[in-house]
């Protein structure tokens, strides 16, 4: 994949793949694309990789009991 810009769109479509945000057909070329092509796997192993590190090391922080509660209260 020497193309700078289909480089581009699919490292779009991966994203999009891991977003689960493709449908069956486009989830289909993308597996092809990264099955035939080692640049391909390469950026769709990379991408998976630092997903799978920032869910596992970066820890959202949890809303309090009595700030769910204040704003529920605001709600209703």
């Amino acid at each position: 994949m020497k193309n700078k810009n289909l480089l581009s769109y699919f490292s779009q479509q991966v994203n999009l793949y891991l977003d689960n945000r493709l449908n069956d057909d486009s989830k289909q070329n993308l597996m092809d694309a990264i099955n035939n092509d080692s640049e391909c796997n390469e950026v769709y192993k990379s991408e998976k990789q630092f997903r799978d590190f920032i869910k596992s090391n970066v820890k959202r922080p949890c809303a309090s009991k009595d700030l769910i509660n204040s704003i529920k209260s605001k709600l209703d």
